[in-house]
């Protein structure tokens, strides 16, 4: 057995921890330049919808609170693309649930007859069920089923990121080179369908960030 140099690893370690690596982002940027230029402009027009609604809740606590659920949704959106793109992958999908969850919360608290916005601000709701109490009160949300199945396979995509699976182990391990584990941020050849399918995936979602603002807004303008 190869003698292992203590030294050696801990600077390998020490680079990950304190430092990016430019080569695993240039990567991921090349394959994949259109698509994140989509993601640009459509969180773009989300922050803009977002940012119209905000201007407008006054001192009102409660639009705060939506208000606040929605900012948190474009920008961990935003951040689990970027961790996507600096070669996190487990991560990145780890935080691409809470998108989901914060999306479903967001439109449950804006009809104030499933009292979910109070529980929440009182930290008696479970988030973890927000999902499945969209796809439960769809019509009084004014939702359409299917896209809130989709919201319901979604989530059920990304919980594998959240616990032990073959997924996330299979994020350690080199399609490309055979016999390489990878420590902390990667880039693999052998996985380019993988990630195509992820990055769209992020974009297309990206896509009904506006709807979902309009839905809320027009939820709230029967208060």
């Amino acid at each position: 057995m190869k003698e292992i140099n203590l030294s050696n690893v801990s600077e390998i370690i020490a680079e990950e921890v304190m430092e990016d690596d430019p080569e695993v982002r240039k990567n991921f940027i090349v394959h994949f330049n259109n698509q994140i230029a989509d993601f640009i402009k459509v969180m773009s027009r989300a922050y803009i919808n977002w940012k119209e609604f905000d201007s407008n809740i006054g001192t009102d606590v409660k639009k705060a609170h939506i208000s606040a659920l929605i900012y948190s949704v474009i920008n961990s959106h935003i951040i689990s693309m970027k961790i996507f793109l600096s070669g996190y992958i487990v991560p990145a999908g780890n935080l691409q649930r809470q998108v989901i969850e914060t999306i479903a919360l967001a439109l449950l608290c804006s009809n104030p007859s499933l009292k979910v916005l109070d529980s929440f601000m009182n930290n008696k709701y479970s988030t973890n069920n927000a999902v499945k109490d969209v796809l439960n009160n769809y019509q009084k949300l004014n939702l359409n089923k299917a896209a809130v199945q989709v919201l319901k396979r979604t989530q059920v995509f990304y919980h594998k990121y959240s616990h032990p699976s073959q997924l996330s182990l299979a994020s350690l391990i080199s399609f490309s080179r055979k016999g390489k584990l990878y420590l902390g941020a990667s880039f693999d050849n052998g996985k380019i369908k993988e990630y195509t399918k992820e990055v769209n995936g992020r974009v297309s979602f990206a896509n009904i960030f506006d709807n979902v603002i309009d839905g809320i807004k027009a939820n709230i303008e029967k208060w």
